[in-house]
């Protein structure tokens, strides 16, 4: 009860907060263009993330004057680990407070990162097995870890941090499909390194 009460406080702040932001930027009842929608959004994301927290989701109305929705995790609790996170679609995962700060950072991101980090997710969980405590998505590596049935989500590395070790670990052969498409060539002789086993192969042949 008590963390309703204070998300109801949170969110009365907040509104009360975007009320204020969009009476300084628009006029009453003026038609607003969705240029200056999406600038204003950005705008306000990035202010209410250094303010109230990177976990909010803010739906604007843009029809009603921008009457607002303010939606937040359903669930942090305190642990040995710090604050963990309960991410919006997955029942299980829960993402640590410095994952979500490192996230927001690695991705210069000031929107909603833990629906960032929940599409990732859902994309990453396809190579559960593949690297024990580690998954993979096109956009970088989740560390992990199981406690009590739950997946407690530690940090995130962007794919540009990666050594080249770490590339060929975590985007290997039987993971090349998550390698992001502006990494790969289709000249193998132009690569800076080789994922594949067919390199020895391809050098072999007549005309190479």
């Amino acid at each position: 009860m008590s963390e309703d009460r204070h998300f109801g406080y949170k969110k009365a702040q907040i509104e009360n907060f975007l009320k204020g932001e969009f009476k300084k930027k628009f006029k009453r009842n003026a038609k607003i263009s969705l240029r200056k929608r999406q600038k204003f959004i950005a705008e306000v994301t990035r202010k209410v993330a250094k303010r109230f927290g990177k976990d909010v989701l803010l739906l604007i109305n843009f029809s009603k004057n921008g009457f607002c929705t303010v939606v937040s995790p359903a669930k942090t609790e305190s642990t040995d680990k710090g604050k963990l996170v309960k991410s919006f679609i997955h029942p299980q995962v829960f993402y640590t407070s410095h994952c979500v700060d490192r996230f927001s950072e690695r991705m210069n991101s000031h929107e909603n990162c833990v629906i960032t980090l929940d599409a990732f997710f859902a994309e990453a969980l396809s190579t559960y097995g593949e690297n024990d405590g580690f998954l993979t998505c096109p956009d970088g590596v989740f560390a992990y870890e199981l406690v009590d049935a739950r997946f407690i989500i530690k940090t995130y590395i962007n794919f540009d941090l990666l050594s080249d070790d770490q590339i060929k670990q975590f985007y290997g052969s039987s993971m090349i499909s998550m390698l992001p498409k502006e990494y790969a060539t289709d000249d193998i002789l132009g690569a800076d390194f080789v994922l594949a086993d067919e390199y020895d192969e391809h050098i072999g042949k007549p005309g190479n």
